[in-house]
């Protein structure tokens, strides 16, 4: 079973789009959360998420704008939740609120943030480290950072961590003595300092990260059509 693995959509259909035209063959759809957020085209994100079946854990985004009733719409990142929600469909909402925070494919575990927190940003040594311990996955999938790479664990009686960044793709072999937390990256808002989509296709002890590069005005057109920050759309250019 091939697993293409996508997380941090937030929105950006031109960048999925151009994903899937240029992604190699896989069989089944891992998602890591944040469907909605930031870009304008969250309705059909999940429509395609539904579509394919597949497999999705909830990020914060996506509970922040299940929740909005219960917060105070205040800054940029909750109005376009609260923009964002006015015209999802009952289907959309539904959907969403039945992800869970982790699950389990085929004994990889899916989370948005940490194992250990699913807010919780995997983003140094130390909270890799503790996240390890928070499971006994040997592969657990996650994003929340935007930065493709994996924090990899030597086991032993004096576990010992790395990390590995692949910004413009790669390839990752597990050997059987080592551990992973693997982060495909942002598919909408990469922040590593190379634009375009990030990806991670998924067979066995192999990972692949990929990079793919689509038309940013695409999605520049789009915000202007809503009104939406043109600070988001620098962001893109930068990878940042």
């Amino acid at each position: 079973m091939r697993y293409l693995v996508l997380s941090d959509i937030h929105g950006n259909w031109p960048a999925l789009e151009a994903l899937l035209q240029k992604a190699p063959a896989f069989d089944r759809v891992l998602f890591l959360g944040d469907a909605v957020g930031y870009y304008p085209d969250g309705d059909r994100v999940l429509d395609w998420l539904m579509a394919v079946g597949a497999e999705c854990v909830l990020g914060n985004h996506d509970a922040w704008l299940l929740a909005l009733e219960r917060l105070p719409v205040e800054g940029v990142v909750l109005e376009v939740l609260a923009w964002q929600k006015a015209r999802l469909l009952p289907r959309h909402l539904e959907f969403m609120a039945s992800w869970s925070w982790q699950k389990e494919v085929e004994g990889a575990l899916l989370v948005h943030g940490s194992p250990c927190d699913p807010m919780e940003y995997l983003d140094d040594l130390a909270p890799a480290r503790e996240a390890f311990r928070c499971t006994e996955a040997r592969l657990a999938f996650h994003g929340h950072t935007h930065l493709a790479g994996a924090f990899l664990e030597l086991q032993g009686p004096k576990p010992w961590v790395r990390y590995q960044a692949f910004p413009e793709g790669g390839e990752l072999v597990l050997p059987p003595t080592v551990r992973a937390l693997a982060n495909p990256g942002s598919v909408g808002q990469p922040r590593d300092g190379v634009p375009g989509a990030a990806f991670a296709l998924w067979e066995g002890d192999r990972l692949e990260f990929y990079r793919v590069n689509y038309d940013l005005t695409a999605i520049q057109r789009r915000l202007l059509e809503e009104g939406f920050p043109e600070w988001l759309y620098a962001r893109l250019t930068l990878g940042e």
